[in-house]
C-alpha cells in the first residue's frame, strides 16, 4: 500500500496534487505539495476558518486604504463628478459582428476646363483688300459700290465717323465748303440701336447735327421704308436737308440705308448729293443703285 502524501491528482487536474492518507484519497488539493496535511482525513477546520478570516480582512483593508492611497474611487470629499457608466454594450463573443462600413470615396472633382476667350465683339472686318478700291468698286463697313467715273470725284479711303467702323467714301467738291458725297461703313456694336429703322433714325439724326453747320439744317422726311439688299434686310430713308446759311446752296438730297448681316452686324450706307445739281445726283444715283453686300 503506498506511504501517506502528495500524489499528482488522480482526477486529471493538470499540474494538482491530492493526498493520500494511507488508505484512500483526501479532498486535499495542492499545487505545491508540501507536507501532510493536518487534522482528521487531511483538514485542519480550525486553521482553515482562520486563513479564510484572514483574507476577508485583508480584503477590507484593501478596499479602503488603496483608493486612498493611489487617489481612486468616490469620496465624500471629492469635487469631481463621477464618470458616468459606459453605454457601449459589452463585446459578445457569440455574437457575429457587425462589419463597420466602408467609406463611401469622395469622388475627386474633375478640374473645370478653362474657358475659351470668346472673340471680341466687331462691328464688321475692315476689307481684305490692299487699298479700298478693288477692280473698279469701292468697299467699306461690308458693302461696296461702283467709283464713280468723274475727276471730279477722289476716293477718301479712311472715312472718319464716331459711330462707324471700316469707313470709306467718295467726294466731288460743289464749292470751296460744300462737297457732295457716297459713304460705306459697318456700325459700331456701342451705336447699335434698336431695329433697323430705329437705327436708320439715329444716323439721319446725326448727320444733320453733324455735317450742317452745328445743326443748322431742318429735316424734311420724304419716304421711310424696309428693302432687301442682296437677301439681307435693310432699311432706306430718303430725306432733304435743307439750310440758309451758304447762299447759293439750299442743302442736300440724303439717302440712308442700314443692312442687318446675318452675323448679327450692321452696314450703311449714305449718299449726299446737292439739291438741284442734277448731274452729281444721277451720278449718286447710279453709285447707290449699284451696291452690294461683301462676304467677310
Amino acid at each position: 500500500m503506498a506511504q501517506p502524501g502528495w500524489y499528482p491528482d488522480p482526477g486529471g487536474q493538470q499540474g494538482m496534487f491530492r493526498y493520500w492518507d494511507g488508505s484512500a484519497w483526501t479532498q486535499q488539493l495542492s499545487a505545491n505539495p508540501g507536507g501532510a496535511p493536518s487534522g482528521p482525513g487531511g483538514r485542519n477546520p480550525a486553521m482553515l476558518w482562520a486563513i479564510i478570516a484572514g483574507v476577508v480582512v485583508l480584503a477590507l483593508i484593501a478596499a479602503f486604504t488603496l483608493p486612498s492611497l493611489f487617489g481612486g474611487g468616490p469620496s465624500a470629499s471629492s469635487s469631481g463628478p463621477v464618470p458616468p457608466a459606459p453605454t457601449v454594450s459589452a463585446w459578445d463573443e457569440n455574437s457575429t459582428p457587425t462589419p463597420s462600413r466602408t467609406p463611401t470615396p469622395t469622388p475627386t472633382r474633375t478640374p473645370t476646363p478653362t474657358p475659351t476667350p470668346s472673340r471680341p465683339e466687331t462691328s464688321l472686318p475692315c476689307p481684305r483688300y490692299d487699298t479700298a478700291v478693288v477692280n473698279g468698286r469701292l468697299f467699306g463697313g461690308g458693302l461696296s459700290v461702283p467709283v464713280i467715273r468723274d475727276s471730279r470725284w477722289s476716293v477718301n479711303a479712311v472715312r472718319t465717323i464716331p459711330w462707324g467702323i471700316c469707313a470709306t467714301g467718295l467726294q466731288r467738291r460743289i464749292t470751296g465748303a460744300w462737297v457732295s458725297e457716297v459713304i460705306l461703313a459697318g456700325i459700331q456694336p456701342r451705336s447699335r440701336v434698336g431695329s433697323l429703322k430705329e437705327q436708320a433714325d439715329a444716323i439721319a439724326d446725326d448727320s444733320v447735327g453733324r455735317f450742317y453747320n452745328d445743326g443748322r439744317g431742318k429735316l424734311v422726311m420724304k419716304s421711310s421704308k424696309a428693302i432687301q439688299l442682296d437677301g439681307l434686310d435693310a432699311w432706306e430713308l430718303r430725306y432733304e436737308v435743307r439750310i440758309d446759311y451758304l447762299g447759293s446752296i439750299p442743302g442736300d438730297n440724303v439717302n440712308v440705308v442700314v443692312v442687318q448681316h446675318t452675323d448679327g452686324s450692321r452696314s450703311a450706307l449714305m449718299t449726299f448729293a446737292t439739291i438741284g445739281d442734277n448731274e452729281t445726283q444721277r451720278q449718286v444715283d447710279a453709285s447707290r443703285s449699284a451696291v452690294k453686300v461683301e462676304k467677310r
